[in-house]
């Protein structure tokens, strides 16, 4: 857990929060949902700073390297500024196609 200390004590930001931070990301990037087939988030601290993993799967015709770079660049500011944590990294991996919309039509 990264602490941070300041004049009133400490402050602790568990993985939880980050974790959940990033799966609220996930939900409001269009054309994403967390991963059916791998965990889908893994949070990695350094000494002050932390690389997160996270598994999606994409739904069918969604532009995979615009959509994720959404994604990376949403979950690096949130952690930032919500967490006070600096993100070295922002690893995403597409892990599944979601063809639920193809089969209903």
């Amino acid at each position: 857990m990264d602490v941070k200390t300041n004049t009133d004590g400490n402050i602790e930001v568990s993985d939880s929060v980050l974790i959940t931070f990033v799966e609220k990301a996930i939900g409001e990037v269009k054309g994403l949902s967390p991963s059916k087939k791998r965990k889908p988030v893994k949070i990695s601290r350094k000494e002050n700073s932390c690389i997160i993993e996270i598994g999606v799967d994409v739904y069918y015709g969604v532009e995979i390297p615009e959509t994720v770079r959404t994604l990376q660049k949403l979950v690096k500011e949130r952690i930032t500024l919500m967490a006070g944590m600096p993100v070295e990294g922002v690893n995403v991996v597409v892990a599944g196609l979601n063809i639920e919309e193809l089969i209903k039509k």
